[in-house]
């Protein structure tokens, strides 16, 4: 009786630490990819650092990435922008408009840069437009990296 009781611990043990486990969207948040200019990458590399320093206790130190925005961006500057909708995995917000409002005035772009937490700095001046973002704080790929959604940090 008592191994029963010790082994229905261990299995209650075990449970609960999958279940405060941190989730991860594996879904690709970016549609495309963007090139912000120096000054938009600085402040965006400001917010992230304010960001860190004022909340870096309330995150395991994994994922090391943040994913900041750092601007909004107009649908005339993609290139070939309908299949990039289509073929993505997180367009729902402006598919969910119907048929007759899918407009690109109705669409929001945002572009998102990755920030390294070890090194303190943005990790390229490549950035990801994004349609849909992850609620704030939550973890989630843009292209190649698993970030921290920060949003505007």
């Amino acid at each position: 009786m008592n191994r029963i009781c010790s082994l229905l611990f261990v299995f209650l043990l075990a449970g609960l630490s999958a279940v405060n486990a941190e989730k991860i969207d594996h879904r690709d948040f970016a549609i495309d990819t963007c090139y912000p200019s120096q000054h938009e990458i600085a402040l965006a590399e400001a917010r992230a650092r304010r960001f860190w320093a004022a909340h870096s206790s309330c995150f395991a130190a994994e994922p090391r990435f943040l994913a900041v925005e750092t601007s909004k961006i107009f649908p005339a500057e993609v290139q070939n922008l309908w299949p990039k909708l289509i073929n993505s995995e997180t367009t729902a917000s402006f598919f969910s408009h119907g048929v007759y409002e899918n407009t690109y005035s109705n669409l929001q772009l945002i572009g998102v840069m990755i920030y390294d937490t070890k090194t303190g700095h943005i990790v390229s001046n490549q950035g990801y437009i994004s349609v849909d973002t992850p609620p704030r704080g939550r973890v989630a790929r843009f292209g190649p990296y698993i970030a921290r959604y920060v949003g505007w940090g």
